[in-house]
């Protein structure tokens, strides 16, 4: 959890300063025993140990609603180190309970998070699944569930063991669309805009750059400019006389974004807003520490 340094921050919260944040996270300890706040070598940046990207969501709704702002970092979980030396990870035991026609898109989506099936239960019309999953891949894997079984699917999951590393995990197979200006979104360019991806905006809103608009249906990142107005000119065009429809945009949860960011994002908390962005905010900065990270 970071102190909020977005282009925004300051303007709806009440407590926006590090001394704040760290005095409520400390408060917080002192009455909530499954959690642990640390320092980091970064100056309004705490390391926040719990149970589950749940518990760090419904303490940053709290914090949220009593006036703070801050920023959130995608959750990892905790390794240890055995006496050898090597790399443990937290697994755990996972119930699912889905629809037989989604059994299929459900196996395929607990395989590609090193989860492997240990048992199946047929019922009439829904299958019981018993996987054993890293905690890892269990990030983000309830919305997964619920968009492949269309709200029909059924979860939990209860801690096992500490085991053997099991690889890397594949990350988010979809990239972002990130706003290269600042400025008030048009529905004039989103409506260009949408046929890229998902919208996570919609029009008539206040944009930063480096902001998340969308979600790209390709793998890699797209800068768009989602603030160009259409140009006023005395012609007329074949587009004249059409009108936008534009989609409904995809207002995520708190826990939803939380676990939808990668390794590079943060989600940006206020009373009145949740918003998804780069953790380095100028495009060029963002691509001279991408090719530095590859080098």
């Amino acid at each position: 959890i970071l102190v909020n340094d977005s282009p925004f921050a300051g303007r709806e919260g009440k407590f926006v300063t590090a001394r704040h944040v760290r005095e409520r996270l400390i408060r917080e300890t002192r009455g909530n025993v499954s959690l642990a706040v640390k320092d980091t070598e970064s100056s309004g940046a705490f390391e926040v140990n719990a149970r589950g990207e749940m518990q760090i969501a419904v303490l940053v709704e709290q914090m949220r609603r009593e006036g703070f702002e801050v920023m959130v970092s995608r959750p990892e979980v905790i390794f240890q180190r055995n006496e050898n030396g090597s790399l443990l990870e937290p697994i755990e035991t996972l119930y699912a309970e889905v629809p037989n026609d989604n059994l299929g898109d459900v196996l395929q989506a607990i395989a590609g998070r090193k989860g492997e099936v240990v048992s199946m239960d047929h019922h009439a019309t829904r299958v019981s699944v018993e996987a054993i999953i890293p905690t890892r891949g269990l990030i983000g894997f309830e919305s997964d569930l619920v968009n492949l079984t269309r709200g029909e699917g059924i979860m939990s999951h209860i801690f096992r063991e500490y085991a053997p590393f099991k690889g890397e995990l594949e990350g988010r197979n979809r990239g972002v669309m990130v706003s290269m200006e600042a400025g008030t979104s048009k529905a004039y360019s989103l409506n260009n805009i949408q046929a890229r991806g998902k919208l996570f905006i919609g029009p008539q809103e206040e944009i930063y750059a480096g902001m998340i608009i969308g979600e790209n249906a390709r793998p890699e990142d797209l800068p768009v400019n989602p603030c160009k107005a259409k140009n006023l000119t005395n012609m007329r065009s074949q587009g004249d006389g059409k009108g936008i429809q534009l989609e409904a945009p995809l207002k995520m949860t708190l826990e939803r974004a939380i676990e939808y960011i990668g390794a590079d994002e943060y989600v940006e908390v206020t009373p009145k807003s949740l918003r998804l962005r780069k953790r380095v905010l100028d495009a060029n900065a963002r691509k001279r520490a991408a090719n530095a990270v590859a080098a």
